[in-house]
């Protein structure tokens, strides 16, 4: 059941950018009561207008748009029914980390590594997943098959399944993936145009049964040409923690 208070007149003061948005309150006055759920009903039916602030306060179902949906999970908050609105379950955590590692890896050979890398520069870590998965077929190489069209392909940039939705809070980014045709994936190039990385850190690696690193890291760089690139390494599968460890702590991390 919804809540509607009649109040003739609710002000909706202005908040400032630094300060912190505190859902569900819709008028601005820094808690949430059942005032607030006269607000978005008021919103819903054009008797004020929510921006900026105030409006993304209010929106609280997650659905990114108000409506009478976000009076409702108000309301329950009011009467304690629940503790967080589902915007607030669904937001990334901080976790105060400064690195992320990416990883491709579709056999399976360089994520170990990515892990080990990981774990010692206390790192976050997302893995680069195809949108559409790459099956076996589609890296039989020399049968024209997926990747050795995608690698042919200057333009070839394969859709990735999710994102990363905090880049901004990373200064040093560790990008590993394993050469395809004596080149990074293409997925590769998709995620780093996907992302400001002016000023970021970068660190390439990769994994391969035989292959250098070569170019497959310094094509990367035009990609994002307004970052630190560090010099890459090549790593064959099954390659220990402490030579990854050892790696990192000789460019300085």
């Amino acid at each position: 059941m919804i809540l509607v208070m009649a109040v003739s007149l609710v002000a909706v003061p202005a908040v400032s950018a630094a300060e912190k948005i505190v859902y569900g309150d819709a008028d601005g006055d820094g808690e949430v009561t059942a005032v607030d759920v006269t607000v978005v009903m008021r919103h819903t039916v054009h008797m004020l207008t929510l921006t900026g602030d105030r409006l993304k306060a209010a929106t609280v179902s997650g659905d990114d748009e108000l409506s009478i949906v976000d009076a409702t999970w108000i309301q329950r908050k009011v009467v304690n029914i629940i503790d967080k609105f589902p915007v607030e379950e669904s937001e990334p955590e901080d976790t105060g980390r400064d690195t992320l590692v990416v990883y491709f890896s579709r056999t399976g050979n360089t994520k170990p590594l990515a892990q080990y890398a990981a774990e010692y520069l206390d790192a976050d870590i997302f893995e680069i997943e195809a949108a559409v998965p790459y099956t076996d077929a589609d890296i039989a190489y020399y049968t024209n098959c997926r990747a050795d069209s995608e690698q042919s392909d200057p333009a070839a940039r394969p859709e990735i399944a999710g994102k990363v939705d905090n880049m901004d809070s990373y200064s040093t980014v560790v990008i590993a993936y394993p050469i395809w045709h004596g080149q990074a994936p293409k997925i590769i190039y998709t995620f780093l145009e996907s992302y400001d990385m002016s000023g970021k850190t970068i660190i390439p690696f990769c994994t391969s049964a035989s292959s250098p690193i070569g170019s497959s890291a310094t094509n990367l760089h035009a990609l994002a040409p307004d970052a630190v690139w560090k010099d890459g390494r090549r790593f064959a599968a099954g390659t220990s923690s402490d030579v990854i460890e050892a790696w990192l702590n000789e460019i300085g991390f």
